[in-house]
C-alpha cells in the first residue's frame, strides 16, 4: 500500500465560481495570516464565509455589494482577518466559541496562554494585525441548522477537534463542502490550542470519510479538491497523526521532559518564529499526545521524565 503524501498543487491564482458560490483564494497560497475565503452571492445580498483571503478583494466587495452575512468556521485570527470590513452584516459563529468572538480573554483561555508576556504579545497582535473588535450582531449557530438565502442553502456540519466549536460548511444543492481549517495540508491537522481535542479530531476525520460532496474546499495551500482528491487526501492527512506518535515514542526509549521534546521538533520539524509562539503550540500538540499515550499504558511519567515501557 502507497502511504506517501499524495502530491498537492497551489491554490488557484484567482477567484474560481461553483454556481452562486466563489471560491477567494487567499494571499500567500492561503497560508497564514491568511485563508480561503467563500462569497454567496443571491440576488442583491451576499454571504462571506471566513473573511481573511484578500483586503482589497473585501473591500470591493463591501463597496458594491450588500453582505448581510458572515459565517465563521471558528474563532481563529486567520479566519476573520477582515471582519471589520463589514460592520453592517450580521456575524454566525459557533455556539460553543461565541464568547472568543467577544473577548480576548476568552480567545486566551481556549488558545492556553497564561503568562502576561505572551498575553499582551497575543493582544497587540490580535487587535492591530487582525483588527479583532466585537462583532455588533452575533448570531449563534448549532450543529445541523440550516440557513437559507436565496436557492442557496447553508448546512452547519459539526468538526470539532481543531477547535471545539470547529464547523464545515454544506451546500447541498451545488454539491460543495467547505472544510475550513480540516485543510487537507502535509503539515497534517493541527490541534495546538488547550481547547483543541485530538481524539474529537480523529472523530471528525473518520466522520468526513464517507461525506457525498462533488466538491471539496479547504481553507488553507491547495484549497479545491475532486472527489477522489478528497478521499487520497483525507487519509494522508489523518496519518500524519499516527506519524507523529511513532516519532514521539522512538523519542522515548530514554525519558525526556516535555521541554526536551519540544526542543526536537516533533510536529513542526524545525525552529519557526516567533519561536516562543510556535514552541508554546508545539507543545501543547505534543501533551496531547503524551497524555493519550499515558491514557494507553504505552509510557510512563517518571521522575526523570516521560519514557516508552517496554
Amino acid at each position: 500500500m502507497n502511504t506517501s503524501t499524495p502530491p498537492s498543487r497551489p491554490a488557484p491564482a484567482g477567484p474560481v465560481t461553483f454556481g452562486p458560490i466563489t471560491f477567494v483564494p487567499g494571499r500567500r497560497g492561503g497560508r497564514y495570516p491568511y485563508c480561503h475565503s467563500l462569497v454567496v452571492n443571491q440576488g442583491a445580498e451576499t454571504w462571506v464565509v471566513d473573511p481573511a483571503a484578500d483586503k482589497d478583494y473585501f473591500r470591493e466587495l463591501a463597496r458594491t455589494r450588500r453582505v448581510t452575512g458572515v459565517f465563521l468556521s471558528h474563532f481563529h485570527e486567520d479566519h476573520r482577518k477582515y471582519n471589520h470590513l463589514f460592520p453592517q452584516a450580521n456575524f454566525y459563529g459557533p455556539l460553543l466559541e461565541e464568547e472568543a468572538f467577544f473577548s480576548l480573554d476568552a480567545v486566551f483561555r481556549f488558545m492556553g496562554i497564561t503568562g502576561p508576556d505572551f498575553r499582551d504579545y497575543w493582544r497587540r497582535t490580535l487587535i492591530q494585525d487582525f483588527h479583532f473588535r466585537p462583532p455588533a450582531r452575533f448570531t449563534p449557530y448549532f450543529p445541523g441548522q440550516l440557513f437559507q438565502l436565496g436557492e442557496v442553502t447553508l448546512e452547519i456540519i459539526p468538526a470539532p477537534g481543531h477547535t471545539p466549536g470547529h464547523s464545515c460548511f454544506h451546500f447541498p444543492r451545488q454539491q460543495v463542502l467547505f472544510l475550513a481549517d480540516v485543510d487537507l495540508t502535509p503539515f497534517g491537522p493541527w490541534y495546538g490550542d488547550a481547547a483543541s481535542d485530538l481524539t474529537a479530531f480523529e472523530a471528525t476525520l473518520n466522520d468526513l470519510r464517507t461525506f457525498p460532496a462533488r466538491t471539496y474546499l479547504t481553507a488553507h495551500e491547495q484549497g479545491i479538491f475532486s472527489e477522489p482528491e478528497f478521499r487520497t487526501g483525507l487519509a494522508a492527512f489523518h496519518r500524519v497523526i499516527a506519524q507523529r506518535e511513532a516519532r514521539l515514542l522512538e523519542a522515548l526509549t530514554a525519558p525526556q521532559s516535555l521541554a526536551r521534546l519540544v526542543a526536537r521538533r516533533l510536529i513542526y520539524g524545525k525552529v519557526k518564529e516567533p519561536r516562543f509562539v510556535y514552541d508554546h503550540m508545539e507543545g501543547q500538540m505534543v501533551a496531547k499526545h503524551l497524555d493519550r499515550l499515558l491514557r494507553q499504558g504505552l509510557i510512563a511519567c517518571t521522575p526523570a521524565g516521560f519514557r516508552r515501557l517496554p
